[in-house]
């Protein structure tokens, strides 16, 4: 018998992967969608934390299956005048759901393979069936409306997953979607017949261009397809009205000339789209009996490609909180702020990592007014009143006298340049391998940074085990662990800690130590592989600082992160 039943409105990636999940755990999952698939979808490019959890729910065979192409990386020709620079996805396989690669798919196509694999797995599947209310105040039990064709039905359930989209009926119930100040965008695009231009470690890659009005993705699909678009100010909606939106698409191509070199004479084989109010997220992720997860909740510029992970991601984490409260009713607020809190600061990690990277391609492109808007040239700034992640830049700079905006715009420049290539042009030349030597150099002096610390303190005068949630990676199970935090609302989540990690540090705030020796008392504790881990997000999160011999403050530049890269996937 079933755990619980639950229904989930969408059936794109958010609700097939939480349909997946869900049934992993033993619920039984009705989904309704309003289309019938297969359907059109912009947002093709995965990342390999995606393929990670679909893995991990037993799809890899039928995408392999469906030989999409695959992803080794994301390369830009970001700012007039760089040369390409790549962020590679090549990581050692340190677990089997490791992913040194992502793919590119038809989503038509993917969002299918998804939606089947839930049908097949014991999930009950009704398309053509558009939700048209919700009532959710109910203490043990939702509502929903669905229209499936020949009427109206109520549907009951012990839980909602709502994976409906931006066209949310719930969001628009609540009133809780809030737009961004800061990415107001237009996204325009089309399709193109192009074969891949590229051999080597550059084929299959997604291309971000920059020019005077914006910016510019290409990615190759399989069956020499290109999907390309552009992504420009809302103020150009006037210039669309004027001249017609593919008119306006040319122009803004032709205005790209590094893409339009990669096109050549390619013929455009389909019309051409637009969408606006590109970025927003939520102040309610979930409550109660319901859980919003992927575009019902939020979504922010697709410059990094990751509004498919943070789908998948927020659907594996509604599906596990579901299961928490099944077995742990008492739970209810903790899980809830667990789910609120993880969702939220992975949209702040996207957010912030793009915000530096329009700063920094905002001084080397032309005056425009995409990029007029995107540049952050002070500490002062109201579109990012509502950002944590602006509020800690703050902070730094309350800490540091020395700190300046151009402190924030250098994580950009620190990344680009260890991804930079060794040759102005696009090469098929190009070889991952030509990275290593500025990968081990900055891991180097980030070494050396850290060993040159000879006092570390605590912030703060209290060290607090704070109660967190993680989800198992193998099961999907959510567990309750701690998180190191202090009494002024400081906390690190990345990693959880035991107690006595906790007692360790609690040292710190009667006698500073060196790193060294720090790391010599978490390897006491049993914390080996992570220490230095550790460390650098607790400076992170300003829970740490440090000086060296000479008494002066040691600054360990903040990363910038974001999931669904590299080995430390969330979910």
């Amino acid at each position: 018998m079933a755990k619980s039943d639950v229904v989930i409105i969408g059936g794109g990636p958010a609700g097939s992967i939480a349909a997946l999940s869900l049934l992993k755990l033993g619920h039984s999952v009705r989904l309704y969608e309003r289309f019938r698939f297969p359907r059109y979808r912009v947002g093709e490019s995965l990342l390999p934390g995606t393929m990670s959890i679909l893995s991990r729910l037993g799809l890899k065979p039928s995408i392999d299956a469906a030989r999409f192409i695959r992803k080794p990386s994301a390369t830009f020709l970001w700012g007039v005048g760089q040369a390409p620079w790549t962020f590679s996805f090549s990581v050692p396989r340190v677990s089997g759901w490791i992913f040194d690669h992502a793919i590119q798919v038809k989503r038509d196509e993917f969002d299918a393979l998804l939606l089947d694999a839930v049908r097949q797995r014991g999930g009950t599947i009704h398309e053509g069936c558009p939700a048209t209310d919700v009532r959710v105040d109910y203490d043990d039990h939702v509502e929903v409306d669905i229209d499936d064709g020949s009427g109206q039905q109520t549907i009951s359930a012990d839980f909602l997953v709502d994976a409906s989209g931006a066209s949310s009926i719930l969001v628009k119930k609540l009133r809780c979607r809030k737009y961004d100040e800061f990415y107001r965008s237009l996204a325009v695009w089309s399709y193109f017949r192009r074969p891949d231009p590229f051999t080597g470690d550059l084929r299959g890659t997604t291309f971000s261009i920059t020019f005077q009005h914006g910016w510019c993705w290409m990615i190759p699909l399989k069956g020499d397809i290109y999907s390309v678009g552009v992504i420009v100010d809302q103020s150009k909606a006037d210039e669309i009205r004027d001249c017609g939106l593919e008119t306006f698409y040319r122009r803004m191509l032709d205005q790209c000339s590094r893409a339009k070199e990669m096109l050549g004479d390619a013929e455009m084989i389909d019309k051409v789209r637009a969408v606006r109010d590109w970025s927003y997220d939520t102040s309610i992720y979930s409550r109660g009996r319901f859980f919003l997860a992927g575009d019902s909740a939020c979504f922010t510029d697709p410059l990094f490609s990751q509004g498919v992970h943070l789908a998948a991601q927020s659907a594996v984490s509604a599906a596990a909180a579901i299961d928490r409260l099944y077995g742990h009713p008492g739970e209810i607020d903790n899980v809830h702020r667990w789910y609120g809190t993880s969702y939220n600061l992975t949209f702040e990690q996207y957010h912030e990592f793009l915000a530096s990277f329009y700063t920094y391609a905002s001084f080397t492109e032309p005056e425009s007014e995409f990029w007029r808007r995107r540049q952050i040239a002070e500490t002062v700034d109201a579109r990012f009143e509502r950002r944590r992640w602006f509020e800690s830049l703050l902070q730094k700079a309350e800490r540091n006298a020395d700190w300046r905006i151009a402190d924030f715009r250098d994580r950009a420049s620190t990344m680009i340049a260890i991804g930079r290539h060794n040759r102005s042009a696009l090469s098929s030349d190009f070889s991952d391998a030509e990275l290593l030597p500025r990968r081990l150099e900055w891991l180097s002096q980030l070494s050396r940074k850290l060993n040159s610390l000879t006092q570390l303190s605590w912030v703060g005068e209290k060290v607090v085990l704070q109660g967190y949630y993680k989800v198992n990676p193998e099961t999907f199970v959510l567990e309750p662990k701690f998180v190191l935090a202090n009494e002024l609302g400081r906390s690190m989540t990345k990693y959880a800690v035991e107690p006595a990690v906790a007692d360790m540090f609690c040292g710190l705030l009667a006698q500073p130590i060196g790193y060294k020796a720090l790391i010599k008392r978490m390897a006491e504790v049993g914390v080996v592989e992570t220490s230095s881990q550790i460390v650098v997000r607790l400076f992170e999160a300003g829970l740490l600082a440090g000086a060296d011999a000479n008494n002066q403050p040691v600054r360990i530049q903040d990363r910038l992160r974001f999931d669904g890269v590299g080995v430390e996937y969330e979910v």
